[in-house]
């Protein structure tokens, strides 16, 4: 059994057999990861499963002059499978294709950003009972609720302690905590006999930020808030976006589009946007690594390269270094990363991905944002996706509602909405001072004053 002081010395004993190969490989990195994770399962509103576990690895990438790479891992740490790992990933090095768009892995960084709240050691030793009363608080909120006929939730938690060095001197060492809780809950009309599911989720660094009663009690208020649905006209009208809303359409859509691989591949709506004006002055979205105690922070990425706060959108203009970065796309266009390399695990090589994804809070209240729509629409939840290519979007208000006169109406059925994101973003016309924070996205509402709406009705 290897001990905790070990897990270094072997990520660097694997560093000093790359010596062997040294007039082939230009560069090489070890990414080191031993995690432990608690999940348990409600379905039909009992407990129906409970797991307890721990996944150790590590893994090599080894790149040579023309670019080709290697890469092998193991969930064996002990020296001969590092020797056999090694053996493997410089093999593939030797055999892969020549790539002239890759540069270098991360030098040596003398100091990385100090974010604080990033572990949380009651997490690090959680066990399966420890988990029971969140669980039981959500049981019980859906049990006293005559509406309420079903449940399905989730609590998890997990741990994860990384280490990377590289051929280049860099050495980053992390430790981090993470835990998530989410609540679907079915709701059932006695008169009308109509059902409806409602849905709510949060994720934390410190598990003295969950709160399961309150996410059982939004997910029970979203689904009677959805009962007894009505078909409407085609109609052209303000859109009102609720936090959920603006993650689900412009946030996520955002962070796809700013993904340098694809942008570099011509993938994303906003090619050839960059340095121009995309949207009304209410956009502005930042993606901050930095923030204290956030799910989405962090001192370095996945291939031990500081993170930083950086601008994306500015008064509604696409910034020019608004690209999310990892070393490979920023050597390709000949910047610096940006520090958006993620990997899901030791098993995967680096791909990118937002950190903090942040839509600016606005100046107007949430009620001044509601008082002065004569006939509008709510959106909440819509199980479609735009195009990240086109921008283009059409799909259903699986949860949204009616506005007269300030105030929601009924819940919606069979609507659709049909809108280019591009236009979405030029339409904003006003974004709320109340916030709500969804893991790594931080959204307010967002009205936006002229959108097609497909009714169900003829």
């Amino acid at each position: 059994m290897l001990e905790k002081k070990d897990y270094y010395s072997l990520v660097n004993y694997g560093l000093r057999l790359l010596d062997k190969f040294n007039g082939d490989i230009k560069c090489g990195e070890f990414f080191l990861e031993k995690s432990k994770y608690v999940n348990i399962e409600i379905s039909e509103n009992s407990i129906k499963n409970s797991e307890i576990g721990s996944d150790n690895g590590i893994s090599i990438r080894v790149i040579d002059t023309r670019g080709s790479l290697g890469f092998s891992f193991t969930n064996k740490l002990e020296k001969k499978s590092i020797e056999k790992m090694v053996k493997i990933a410089v093999k593939m090095m030797k055999s892969g294709t020549k790539d002239t768009d890759f540069k270098d892995l991360p030098s040596k960084y003398d100091k990385y950003p100090s974010v604080k709240g990033l572990y949380d050691a009651e997490l690090k030793n959680m066990q399966i009972e420890d988990t029971i009363k969140y669980v039981e608080d959500m049981i019980k909120i859906c049990k006293e609720d005559d509406k309420a006929i079903s449940q399905s939730a989730d609590f998890s938690s997990s741990y994860s302690k990384i280490i990377i060095l590289n051929t280049n001197g860099l050495e980053a060492i992390s430790k981090e905590t993470d835990c998530q809780i989410s609540s679907e809950i079915i709701v059932k009309d006695k008169v009308s006999k109509e059902t409806s599911s409602g849905y709510e989720w949060q994720s934390e660094r410190n598990l003295n930020k969950i709160n399961a009663i309150e996410i059982a009690r939004d997910a029970l208020k979203n689904a009677k808030s959805n009962l007894n649905r009505k078909k409407i006209k085609n109609m052209r009208v303000p859109l009102i976006l609720t936090p959920w809303g603006t993650v689900s359409l412009i946030l996520r859509s955002i962070t796809a589009a700013i993904n340098a691989e694809t942008y570099q591949y011509n993938r994303s709506f906003l090619v050839g946007k960059r340095g121009e004006i995309i949207g009304s002055k209410l956009l502005n979205i930042n993606d901050n690594a930095l923030i204290d105690g956030a799910t989405g922070s962090a001192s370095f990425d996945g291939e031990g390269h500081p993170c930083k706060n950086k601008k994306i959108i500015e008064n509604g203009k696409f910034l020019s270094s608004g690209l999310l970065h990892n070393t490979y796309t920023a050597g390709k266009e000949g910047v610096e990363s940006t520090g958006n390399a993620y990997r899901k695990s030791y098993t995967d090589i680096p791909s990118i991905s937002n950190t903090n994804c942040i839509l600016s809070s606005g100046g107007f209240s949430k009620e001044e944002i509601f008082k002065d729509i004569k006939k509008g629409i709510l959106l909440d939840y819509t199980g479609d996706s735009p195009n990240i290519s086109t921008g283009d979007f059409s799909g259903l208000i699986l949860h949204g509602n009616l506005i007269k006169n300030g105030e929601l109406v009924h819940p919606l059925n069979e609507t659709m909405l049909a809108i280019n994101l591009l236009d979405l973003f030029k339409n904003i016309d006003a974004v709320s001072q109340e916030f709500k924070i969804y893991g790594s996205y931080k959204a307010p509402y967002v009205r936006i004053k002229d959108v097609q709406i497909l009714g169900g009705v003829n």
